[in-house]
């Protein structure tokens, strides 16, 4: 992704979950929110839908994806012999954890079912941190993903969030938002950051690598 395009493309969703998180604290969503819960769950029912996407909501929740990004961190950075992942992965949670958790506390806003978690339902924990953390691991060991490669993790998001609204775990407005806040945290890494550090370049003539070594005072042959 070029510089501008990450630029844009962060400055639009963060301007976005801004905006949303506005209309939110000002009651503004609330038709929207109370008409898609009915429409996802009607009559409150916990079905056989709620039964099957409750392996994605418990699957794959913060507490778990955070633990396998953690890990695939810490191999990579075994097998690079540094330790500059793992500090620049935690950076990642961290620009996507502070300004969520802020906001959750602010709003304090209740779920669908009218109960206050510790922290507030606005935004979804769930669609943020699996959003993060995929988006991570990709350019962790891409230098440069493809489309479909952020296809397939704008996916997954996907299926979770449906998941969430299915179950009626979260407000629509939710999983929106933190959709939103992810793609702005991703999208604000600079390319390469994370990326696996590219192939030392090859000797050429008259280069310090090209040159015969010395040994004992001696070239070396």
């Amino acid at each position: 992704m070029w510089p501008r395009t990450r630029l844009v493309v962060a400055s639009t969703s963060a301007v976005a979950f801004v905006l949303l998180t506005a209309l939110v604290a000002l009651g503004l969503t609330r038709s929207v929110d109370v008409a898609l819960r009915d429409a996802f769950r009607p009559d409150d029912v916990w079905g056989t839908l709620q039964v099957r996407v409750d392996v994605v909501v418990e699957g794959l929740k913060p507490v778990r994806t955070v633990a396998g990004f953690a890990a695939l961190v810490v191999v990579l950075a075994l097998v690079r012999r540094s330790w500059v992942p793992v500090w620049r992965a935690a950076s990642l949670l961290v620009l996507a954890a502070v300004p969520a958790l802020v906001v959750k506390v602010a709003l304090a806003r209740t779920d669908p079912h009218h109960e206050l978690s510790s922290t507030g339902s606005y935004p979804s924990g769930h669609t943020l941190v699996l959003l993060v953390c995929l988006g991570g691991a990709l350019l962790l060991v891409r230098r440069a993903p493809a489309w479909w490669e952020w296809l397939l993790v704008a996916l997954v998001d996907a299926v979770m969030a449906l998941s969430l609204l299915a179950q009626a775990a979260h407000w629509f407005t939710d999983v929106l938002a933190g959709a939103l806040l992810g793609v702005a945290v991703l999208a604000s890494v600079p390319a390469g950051v994370l990326a696996p550090p590219r192939g030392r370049p090859p000797a050429t003539p008259g280069s310090d690598a090209a040159r015969p070594h010395s040994v004992g005072g001696r070239p070396s042959r």
